[in-house]
């Protein structure tokens, strides 16, 4: 119920359509669907389409509408229906799709009448087959008491499983296609704000972001990549998808060279980031995944049309 108060989640309710007006004065006749944390999603009129974006391109009366919202009680939760239902429990649940096993997390408070982002998390090189294992420390970040409650959301940490796994490959190859498919079938069963699928990895999961990515940017709103990404021939995607690439100098596993090259290739893009360490080595992954500045920076970014 803590988790509950602390988020501005509010279930989607039968408002009628009322006039917006943009902070540079455009005005535009859409339904309040949901708030949640910075953002709001309001769905345009009259061809239907969902927008999610932070509250502050709005003017200062609808913010003060959209505050109004967040005070009002909330109503019961609906109960999530369909074959991954079971899995949303409040914690990790391990579960298989096709050959791909997987942990998939998410608050067991989350309701059918509201919809959440979706995290596609994807670890470095390893021989392990243990699902479960895959869950590294910086994926559980999203976890967190004061980073869920800003920003509810479900995450999917697919494993790379052998031999894919151990020869740093998995995200390119079966694994990868399978892991693009098994988003694609929590889609259609959870409540996942199509417009906020992000994907995030660190290592082999940093290129298989820019891979993944790269193989249908239509999917992804935004991405982060650490210590590990794809060429500069990928960079015309990341002009579309945003991306935030992080490397440390001294890395002895992945040369920085890489992330380097790639962000040369972006760096006039203003959504695109590199943030370089001088030290760190190959293990910066946790520290960059606890900052507050990434997690309102990833979602910030709905899916651009």
């Amino acid at each position: 119920m803590k988790r509950i108060a602390l988020t501005l989640l509010l279930a989607v309710a039968t408002l009628s359509a009322r006039e917006w007006t943009s902070s540079d004065g455009r005005k535009i006749q859409a339904d309040f669907i949901s708030a949640s944390g910075a953002d709001v999603t309001l769905k345009r009129l009259p061809d239907g389409q969902v927008m999610t974006f932070p509250q502050s391109r709005l003017s200062p009366a609808d913010q003060a509408f959209i505050q109004e919202q967040a005070a009002k009680p909330e109503g019961p939760a609906k109960p999530l229906e369909g074959p991954y239902a079971e899995l949303i429990t409040g914690d990790w649940a391990l579960s298989q799709f096709k050959n791909l096993p997987f942990a998939i997390y998410g608050a067991k408070d989350l309701s059918a009448a509201q919809t959440y982002p979706l995290i596609l998390a994807l670890h470095g090189r390893s021989q392990n087959a243990e699902n479960g294992k895959q869950v590294g420390g910086w994926m559980k970040s999203f976890t967190t008491e004061a980073h869920y409650a800003k920003n509810p959301c479900i995450i999917v940490a697919p494993l790379g499983y052998q031999p894919f796994g151990g020869e740093g490959t998995a995200w390119n190859n079966a694994p990868g296609t399978e892991a693009l498919a098994l988003v694609k079938e929590l889609l259609k069963s959870l409540p996942i704000d199509k417009s906020r699928v992000y994907c995030v990895g660190y290592s082999m999961g940093g290129f298989g972001t820019c891979y993944l990515i790269n193989s249908d940017p239509r999917l992804f709103a935004a991405g982060v990549a650490v210590a590990g990404c794809t060429g500069p021939d990928t960079a015309g995607t990341f002009k579309k998808v945003p991306l935030w690439l992080f490397h440390a100098a001294d890395d002895p596993r992945v040369e920085v060279k890489y992330s380097r090259d790639l962000y040369e290739a972006l760096k006039r893009d203003k959504d695109c980031k590199y943030t370089e360490y001088p030290t760190g080595g190959h293990g910066i992954v946790g520290q960059v995944f606890e900052t507050e500045e990434l997690h309102d920076w990833l979602f910030s970014y709905p899916l651009k049309k």
